[in-house]
């Protein structure tokens, strides 16, 4: 079963892996993954963490890499 946004979720976890540690807002997250003149609501970078979370992480509701920043958005994490 093919889930749409997959290409979207690697190229997020691309772009928050070139910079871990570093804390995106949704918005600048959306501006540098989806582009300058994407029109949809910052939700859509909620749903593509949520849907890398269950691939990438051991236990997606304690996730080990990508953090939500609560008020702000997201980062990578190396686990220590």
């Amino acid at each position: 079963m093919e889930l749409p946004g997959k290409p979207k979720a690697f190229e997020l976890l691309a772009f928050l892996l070139r910079s871990p540690g570093q804390v995106f807002t949704r918005d600048q997250l959306l501006e540098h993954v989806w582009g300058y003149d994407y029109g949809g609501e910052t939700r859509t970078v909620d749903v593509h963490v949520h849907w890398l979370r269950s691939r990438i992480e051991a236990d997606p509701g304690n996730p080990s890499f990508i953090h939500t920043v609560r008020g702000v958005g997201y980062v990578f994490r190396r686990p220590s």
